[in-house]
């Protein structure tokens, strides 16, 4: 807290402060770069003076500030200018001349001299002309009172062979890389990168990632046998290069100077030739291999990020482990005999996953597995299991998994450890025999973008969204997605891919002439699914989080409690056809603005309390019940709708139950042309003790001599049902929740 009086003493106002935490000067004065920023810097030029209020940068050479602090690098003419004796005479070492009467400037660096003069466009690099981006100036800073004759920064240093970058409020210059290959030598200015593979960042030592022609090229020895621990063997008398991942039993073998190579005894051609490429600046010869050729015929996926600077290799398969099973012991189903083995890593839009894959002999087996994760360790357990592969350790998936260890005990248990390097997000399906569990994180593509879908799911080939339905499962928290065909042996090959940790399992059967994916989830969540390209996305949250507007719809009576009869219809049926049978139609889309819950979708008996109760329990914005009227006099015929006094103060939109009773009042009476008995008050349980506007509407009269027999036809029912959703429609547009 400070306390700060202000007093006048002749002509100047004085400030005087006690300051009680912090100081003034830090947190109440501004900065003198701050107000000279604000203010502009006063310089003169051309026999004129301006205030320059452009963006100043600092100019670093090999990470070291040359310039001077009151001699930023600021914008003249549309190019950033530097005083010459600061940044490239003093700072980077160049030679450097002026000639003050012929007002010319010459620079000499790198085999490159470059002849300017003040005032000109016109420039010699070597003897050649070339046009200037902005003339140098002879810039007078105003408040220094010196003279500096200023450059085109980017134009000099690029032409000088120098690497030149800028970044926040930095220009980086660095020397050139010089660099000697197909017998000549050259001052490297291009791209320079490091290696990123499987998610961690490397930086080389003998020779960056560079470009040569249209290709990257990256370090061979460095990163195939360093970095990505293959199998490498290069002989500098023959130019052979022989490269083998034994736990993808991929083999290629390739020849200098050749694009040529042989994949597994095929032949195959990469993008470019091998090259011997020496770094004169380390006085270094390094074989190099061209990055996308070489990483796509080993497996790998693989890309050039230009924003961050480095080639980026990512594994599709770690490793693939199988053993054919004799005709002996695939006739026995107990125990279960573990057969394969599989690790790979999928990416789709962005979202990616580990996939392991654990094949046994026995379905039944193997749906009795369990997985438990306690602190960084995952535990896959298999009772009455056996292991027949001789291969049952492996270290570093990625950057999920330290170490992965088979085991078996002597009660034939069976246990799969994964040791990860923290505590790792999972979730995992059971297909026919085969266990796929998804190891979880996010990663960021070469966009840089990080997606929020919750899964990804592969789309199989002819499928497009029109071809997929779904079904919430909301009482027993999980969701069906349906896809038209079997393509059941398609999502083994290509598994969804998980990224949210509240799903706990996904399931993929064949139901009848579909494929269903069975999403179940920790808690209740709301979800959408959308078709992106190659594969179908699915968005899943809280649902207010999903949905613009929720609305329960309450099918009244039910089970035991048949409500209202007349010649042996019931009420309860009524309601529920109407309100759930009719309903569904509407509110099936994969991406809906509109969720809709129910608080019965069976002929069961639900309480009253938990009625009222349901709407809070699913975050709705508003709550409908549904019953049909009855009275002892068949003359008593119409529609009226209820709300309750004690529930209607003010919600979304401005709404109130009372508003809303009006809205579908009029609604059903206008589009069923039934008799209007008007809006009304109650006290019943499910509108005074609900927690969102709520109403109640009694549709017609069971006992009516005309509503009966409208109410019992199905045309009328269906009338009833769209009339229902357009009230609920109106409503949301009407009364905006503001999601």
């Amino acid at each position: 807290m400070r306390s700060i009086q202000f007093y006048k003493k002749g002509k100047t106002m004085f400030i005087a402060a006690a300051v009680l935490c912090g100081t003034l000067t830090g947190s109440m004065l501004i900065s003198q770069d701050t107000y000279a920023a604000s203010k502009g810097i006063k310089i003169r030029y051309n026999k004129k003076t301006r205030i320059n209020k452009s963006k100043r940068m600092k100019v670093k050479y090999k990470n070291k500030t040359v310039s001077k602090s009151s001699y930023k690098a600021l914008i003249i003419n549309k190019s950033y200018m530097v005083p010459y004796t600061d940044v490239f005479k003093s700072g980077i070492k160049a030679t450097c001349k002026y000639v003050s009467k012929k007002k010319s400037l010459t620079i000499t660096k790198n085999d490159v001299t470059i002849k300017m003069k003040v005032g000109s466009k016109t420039a010699y690099v070597n003897g050649k002309k070339t046009k200037l981006p902005a003339a140098p100036l002879s810039v007078r800073f105003v408040s220094k009172k010196k003279t500096k004759i200023v450059v085109p920064v980017s134009f000099v240093a690029k032409k000088l062979h120098l690497t030149y970058k800028k970044s926040g409020s930095s220009i980086y210059i660095n020397d050139p890389l010089v660099l000697s290959y197909d017998k000549k030598t050259t001052y490297y200015t291009g791209a320079q990168g490091t290696v990123f593979y499987n998610h961690q960042n490397y930086p080389l030592k003998d020779m960056p990632v560079i470009k040569i022609g249209n290709s990257m090229y990256m370090p061979a020895e460095e990163v195939l046998d360093g970095i990505m621990n293959l199998d490498y063997d290069y002989n500098p008398s023959t130019g052979k290069l022989t490269v083998s991942n034994e736990d993808t039993n991929i083999e290629l073998t390739a020849q200098l100077n050749s694009n040529a190579v042989t994949v597994n005894g095929k032949k195959a051609v990469l993008n470019a030739p091998l090259k011997l490429v020496k770094n004169v600046s380390a006085n270094k010869e390094v074989l190099c291999v061209p990055a996308s050729g070489l990483a796509k015929q080993l497996g790998y996926s693989r890309s050039w990020v230009k924003a961050n600077s480095y080639y980026s290799i990512q594994s599709k398969l770690f490793f693939d482990w199988n053993n054919k099973l004799d005709e002996e012991k695939a006739s026995v189903q107990e125990p279960n005999y573990i057969y394969a083995v599989k690790a790979g890593y999928t990416e789709q839009n962005g979202t990616g996953a580990i996939n392991l894959n654990v094949t046994g002999s026995s379905s039944d087996l193997m749906h009795k597995l369990t997985v438990s994760r306690s602190s960084n360790i995952i535990k896959i357990t298999m009772p009455q299991s056996e292991y027949l592969l001789n291969k049952n350790q492996f270290s570093n998936f990625g950057e999920i998994v330290q170490k992965m260890e088979i085991t078996t005990s002597e009660d034939d248990t069976m246990t799969i450890t994964l040791i990860c390097g923290n505590t790792t997000d999972y979730s995992y399906t059971i297909q026919n025999n085969t266990l796929v569990l998804n190891l979880l994180y996010t990663y960021s593509s070469s966009t840089g973008s990080v997606t929020n879908y919750s899964l990804s799911i592969p789309k199989p080939s002819g499928i497009t969204l029109s071809h997929v339905t779904n079904q919430d499962l909301y009482a027993s928290k999980k969701f069906q997605i349906d896809l038209k065909g079997d393509h059941v042996e398609f999502f083994r090959k290509n598994p969804v891919v998980i990224n949210n940790n509240k799903v706990k399992s996904i399931a993929i059967t064949k139901s009848g002439s579909n494929t269903r994916i069975t999403v179940t989830t920790s808690s209740l969540r709301g979800y959408k699914i959308f078709d992106k390209g190659k594969n179908f996305v699915v968005s899943m949250d809280e649902p207010k989080k999903i949905y613009k507007s929720i609305v329960v719809l309450d099918p009244g009576h039910g089970g035991h409690d048949p409500g209202a009869q007349n010649k042996k219809k019931n009420e309860k049926d009524l309601n529920y056809k109407i309100l759930y049978t009719l309903m569904k139609q509407y509110t099936s889309q994969n991406a809906p603005d509109i969720k809709v819950y129910w608080t019965r979708t069976t002929d069961t008996y639900v309480t009253l309390a938990k009625r009222a109760a349901f709407a809070k329990g699913k975050s709705a914005d508003a709550f409908i019940s549904l019953h049909m009227n009855s009275a002892s006099n068949s003359s008593a015929n119409g529609t009226e709708v209820y709300y309750s006094v004690s529930n209607n103060s003010k919600s979304f939109g401005g709404i109130t139950s009372k508003k809303m009773a009006n809205l579908f009042k009029t609604k059903l009476v206008g589009d069923l042309k039934t008799k209007s008995r008007g809006v009304k008050t109650a006290g019943y349980y499910v509108l005074k003790h609900n927690t969102v506007p709520s109403i109640l509407i009694e549709l017609g009269f069971i006992s009516g001599s005309s509503d009966y027999g409208r109410l019992i036809d199905s045309s009328f029912q269906k009338k009833a049902a769209n009339s229902i959703y357009e009230g609920i429609q109106s409503m949301f547009n009407t009364y905006k929740t503001g999601r």
